[in-house]
């Protein structure tokens, strides 16, 4: 049996009841659940959380009402329910109406009644605790039975909590008031008949097991798919009207198969998914996009239910076409992000904002009010406001943000101008890549520490100096005179000799491997330029692998990621394959020539985008 297809049966009530609702009815506890489990910090959080309700709503004086997680029934006939789930809370309830009642109102009916079915002695020992007249051997008692065990010290977290009131009399009223009048709970009943065999105790498995609570999409689905029953209606529109609910249906299916789809999701959001039901995601950002007023929004609350008593609030007593319309809202909602989806364009460009903080509900209200052309020009807008500035004047540590979207934009419209690849939004946003900046040419002395470290790093770096054809070309200067006048660089083969004697050592001094490092990182490029003509993007984990690495050492490492199938941005594989130089001359070192190469293609494939160099000043 399919038990979503039991929770989410049209033949189902979905609603809000209050707590005064409940007087007089008798819920069963059916032999497969468990005993009352609470404890004392449980008990003291609902306190609490009452107390705290009421307080608020006092001082705001609005019509807000607590509302606590659902309970699922199922109906036996003569005001009798078959407690399915939700025994925790309702056990809870009756307690504290009962303590009230015995210690504060000494008189009056219990307001509802727990029968079990298999544990017959719960009952009395639960009816006794309420009692105007308690047996004074309560507390012995609560010693035979594991049940008698949690109801009791309930109990005493009841007359403890109340104790440490200042005025415990008029909490005991404020909260009886808050309990009666401004507390709900999520009403779900099943249907009186039909139905599997079995499946009320299939429905509490899946509930429990591994605490898994009905969802917002569960309830809402409830509540598109229920039986707005007609009278009126003929058998024509009846049936009209079910084969809609068939389509209804078969679209939520697809919808979230779609949105299961990772492509499609990270496109649309930073991370993965919170709720077992992606489509969950649609419901919240209709929400978002036409929220409620302010008086509205507090009786809404904004607890883990709160998308779904939005929806009942709207649907609850919904005609059937007005059911089939707000489907028809959250519908249309999917259809144009699965058209932005669709779009190189918008995929690119929306995608981008997004990924860089953007909110979605900003970017489909920004194309609810206004035109085709007004859209378009208000996300060049956007994106140029996230890349202003002169970029050759943005440093590492300063500008972060700032570098890393322009490499971010640079790796994307390079994709799309291209025309036969998209940008994988679900490997940047994976959660088992952080992504960060990496120079290209290495910085000095980043993280390295110890002996091992030193020793690891010089014979790493061995090889490719050792194959080096001659000394770095030169100058690396725009203005050649700014080198006249210092001594000639050390070639690689003096770099060499310098290198293995330091290798050979026992100890290793810091200073003295810092000072062969830096000879190293300069015969090989420019070293410590943390400006975007020495940077690129790739994921915290690569970064850790590269850090220290020169040019060629990079160079090689990020071939040898791509033949293990590793996702590395298109930019920077191009940036350690010189893609960008004309005349690549020198593939060991990372010349002058070479980051003036990397700045003009940057700007070349940005130039919708980027602020010119004369508007920056």
């Amino acid at each position: 049996m399919n038990i979503l297809s039991v929770l989410v049966n049209p033949e189902n009530t979905i609603g809000l009841k209050s707590i005064a609702d409940l007087a007089g009815l008798t819920f069963l506890v059916p032999p497969y659940q468990r005993g009352y489990r609470w404890t004392e910090v449980q008990v003291t959080e609902l306190l609490d959380d009452l107390l705290y309700f009421g307080e608020v709503r006092e001082r705001s004086r609005s019509d807000t009402f607590y509302c606590l997680q659902p309970v699922l029934i199922k109906p036996l006939g003569r005001q009798e329910y078959e407690l399915i789930d939700g025994q925790q809370r309702l056990t809870t309830l009756h307690l504290l109406y009962g303590y009230i009642r015995q210690q504060y109102q000494r008189g009056g009916r219990l307001l509802f009644t727990l029968r079990y079915v298999t544990r017959p002695d719960s009952q009395r020992f639960l009816e006794a605790l309420n009692d105007p007249a308690p047996p004074a051997d309560l507390a012995e008692q609560a010693k035979a039975n594991i049940d008698f065990t949690f109801m009791h010290q309930a109990w005493e977290s009841l007359e403890k909590w109340f104790k440490d009131q200042p005025d415990p009399a008029l909490t005991a009223i404020d909260l009886y008031q808050t309990l009666l009048k401004h507390t709900q709970l999520i009403w779900y009943e099943l249907p009186e008949t039909g139905g599997e065999q079995g499946q009320e105790q299939q429905a509490f498995i899946r509930l429990n097991s591994g605490k898994i609570p009905l969802t917002n999409a569960e309830l809402i689905k409830a509540l598109f798919l229920k039986r707005a029953a007609d009278d009126a209606d003929t058998d024509a529109g009846r049936l009209a009207f079910e084969r809609r609910q068939l389509e209804l249906a078969a679209d939520w299916d697809r919808m979230e198969v779609r949105l299961r789809q990772e492509e499609l999701w990270f496109f649309l959001n930073q991370s993965a998914s919170r709720h077992p039901t992606r489509i969950e995601f649609l419901f919240e950002l209709h929400k978002a996009l036409t929220p409620p007023p302010p008086d509205e929004q507090k009786l809404l609350g904004n607890d883990a239910y709160a998308t779904f008593r939005y929806f009942n609030h709207r649907l609850q007593r919904a005609s059937k076409e007005a059911l089939l319309t707000a489907w028809g809202d959250i519908k249309d909602l999917f259809l144009t992000l699965e058209d932005w989806y669709a779009s190189p364009r918008w995929y690119h460009q929306l995608g981008y904002l997004i990924a860089v903080g953007t909110p979605l509900t900003k970017l489909l209200q920004a194309q609810r009010d206004g035109t085709k052309r007004e859209f378009a020009e208000y996300v060049r807008e956007e994106i140029r406001c996230t890349v202003a500035g002169d970029l050759t004047k943005w440093e590492y540590g300063a500008d972060k943000t700032q570098l890393r979207n322009v490499l971010l934009l640079f790796n994307i419209e390079t994709l799309h101008a291209g025309g036969s690849y998209r940008f994988p939004f679900q490997h940047y946003k994976s959660e088992r890549h952080l992504w960060s900046l990496e120079h290209i040419h290495a910085q000095n002395d980043k993280g390295l520490r110890r002996h091992q470290d030193f020793v690891n790093w010089l014979g790493d770096v061995r090889p490719y100096v050792a194959k080096l054809p001659g000394p770095r070309p030169l100058p690396e200067e725009d203005d050649p005179e700014q080198g006249e006048g210092r001594p000639d660089p050390p070639t690689a083969a003096e770099v060499l000799e310098r290198l293995n004697r330091l290798a050979a050592k026992q100890v290793i001094e810091k200073e003295e491997f810092k000072e062969v490092q830096l000879t190293v990182l300069e015969l090989l490029g420019e070293p410590n330029l943390h400006g975007i003509e020495n940077l690129a993007l790739l994921s915290t984990q690569h970064n850790a692998v590269l850090s220290n690495g020169v040019f060629a050492q990079k160079r090689q490492r990020i071939l040898n990621m791509e033949r293990a199938g590793e996702f590395v941005p298109i930019a920077t594989r191009n940036v350690f394959l010189k893609y960008y130089t004309q005349q690549p001359d020198h593939l060991s070192y990372w010349t002058a020539t070479d980051r003036a190469a990397y700045i003009a293609e940057i700007r070349r494939v940005l130039v919708n985008y980027l602020t010119a160099p004369h508007d920056a000043d």
